[in-house]
């Protein structure tokens, strides 16, 4: 008597729920030395569900991990610096319209299966950078895998690894679940001759991305416009009289001003609904 009332001060380390009665007739079955030590059970689900989290968790990691080891090929191109790292939405200004919409959109992100893009366009300083890294870091802290490319650094390695360099990089622009192209149009180091060159290999990256239908991440201080004879990124990147780079673009990307106000390319209604 002693011992069953001992038995039944048994409680849950979680939730703090006494432990029940075992009201399965199987134990009738059992050896002596394990119907004492299934005499009671948990009556409550914290023991599963606890183990589960764990589970998560170490899948979680293990996503995170795989990666990290598949981005060591790219790290060279990527931006992802300690002030990239640190970057997120909780010690962020919320008050911005932008930074709002940029919180929506990673929580939109973890719940829809059609994925949307944005280009963030302003001045310098502006903090469109800032806003991509939360949104990188709030999904990567999810699981979701994030490539952040600055083309700078990605046209230095092409011109040292030719060939497969690019290879490498693509494959990788086609799996992981967001891509980053971080201060798009800023890049320097090449002289006209190589104009066509980089409009090639900017394209490239952006039309994998475009038919894996994956989405795209854009941050520029060139100016964006509606009207094609406006816009900076038709001026910067046209080649021959086409502007293959801008139409890829805007049919990926909803373009959003930093100041939070928001123009047409992609339509409005379309991305409304992503994060609603």
């Amino acid at each position: 008597m002693e011992q069953m009332e001992e038995n039944k001060m048994i409680k849950c380390q979680f939730c703090g729920k006494e432990y029940m009665k075992n009201p399965y007739k199987y134990m009738d079955s059992l050896p002596e030395i394990f119907k004492k030590n299934l005499e009671y059970i948990p009556a409550c689900n914290c023991l599963e569900e606890n183990k589960i989290r764990e589970l998560e968790e170490l899948e979680k990691k293990r996503v995170q991990e795989c990666m990290k080891n598949k981005m060591k090929k790219c790290k060279d191109i990527s931006v992802m610096d300690e002030k990239f790292a640190r970057s997120r939405f909780e010690s962020a200004d919320m008050k911005s319209d932008y930074m709002q919409l940029s919180k929506r959109y990673a929580e939109s992100f973890m719940s829809k299966d059609k994925k949307e893009g944005m280009l963030l366009y302003g001045g310098v300083g502006t903090g469109k950078t800032f806003a991509s890294a939360c949104i990188a870091n709030y999904l990567m802290e999810r699981g979701k895998t994030v490539l952040v490319i600055n083309l700078g650094l990605y046209f230095n390695k092409l011109t040292m690894e030719w060939g497969e360099a690019e290879k490498v990089v693509l494959e990788q622009t086609e799996k992981c679940d967001l891509m980053i192209i971080d201060d798009f149009g800023s890049e320097k180091g090449l002289d006209r001759n190589q104009t066509g060159w980089r409009a090639e290999k900017i394209y490239n990256l952006i039309d994998g991305r475009y038919r894996s239908e994956k989405p795209l991440i854009i941050s520029t201080n060139l100016n964006f416009s509606a009207d094609e004879g406006k816009c900076e990124l038709s001026e910067k990147f046209s080649t021959q009289g086409q502007n293959r780079i801008r139409d890829r673009i805007i049919d990926m990307c909803f373009p959003v001003e930093v100041t939070g106000k928001s123009r047409r390319g992609m339509t409005q209604k379309r991305f409304a609904e992503f994060i609603s």
